[in-house]
């Protein structure tokens, strides 16, 4: 299994020599035109239960497009998507959406209770550890501020029930095992509003 991985990272372009596997940004946003019509023309979902890819992270997306390409990560529209995805088309999308300017926070009615009550968990469970200080992900940890809210608990919610598989060391896995429903509730709408 490590050797499967090992290879998958070096397909990626993760290996230490970046110049033999650069992405073409250019590139993928011609490929990402498939993308438009769920992720938004320039990367930003205007529906709630579908992810922003703008200014996200390059190796995140990455993984996940190999997770749906592969079936680790099951989901009726990103799976066939993802299945005709060469190592060269995933690594040009990465770099694609990465490279456009992040989302503002959606608007969405906040609460002050629940927003605080969010904050002290993202404080508790050390959310900004591997998503960094303002929650705008590093390397292969996502940009988790300005996600919709209903996304936000969902991706939480498969991730307490193992939906959704997590990398590494199966850290979100082990972040949200033990939260419950409110406490999603009220990180969904902490990440959301982030300012």
């Amino acid at each position: 299994m490590r050797m499967t991985w090992a290879m998958l990272a070096m397909g990626l372009g993760m290996s230490a020599a970046p110049h033999a596997w650069a992405a073409d940004a250019a590139a993928g946003q011609a490929r990402a035109e498939a993308c438009q019509a769920c992720h938004g023309a320039q990367g930003i979902s205007e529906n709630p239960e579908i992810p922003t890819l703008a200014g996200q992270q390059d190796k995140y997306l990455q993984w996940q497009l190999v997770f749906f390409r592969s079936g680790r990560r099951a989901n009726e529209i990103m799976g066939p998507m993802a299945a005709d995805l060469s190592d060269e088309d995933i690594r040009n999308l990465g770099a694609y959406f990465a490279s456009l300017p992040a989302g503002t926070p959606p608007a969405a009615d906040i609460d002050p209770v629940l927003r605080q009550a969010g904050q002290a968990l993202a404080e508790q469970h050390r959310c900004a550890a591997c998503h960094n200080d303002t929650f705008s992900g590093k390397q292969a940890a996502p940009a988790i501020a300005h996600q919709h809210r209903d996304y936000l608990a969902k991706a939480l919610a498969d991730y307490r029930s193992g939906a959704r598989p997590s990398t590494g060391v199966a850290a979100m896995t082990e972040a949200a095992s033990s939260l419950s429903d409110d406490d999603i509730a009220a990180l969904a709408q902490f990440l959301a509003a982030y300012q």
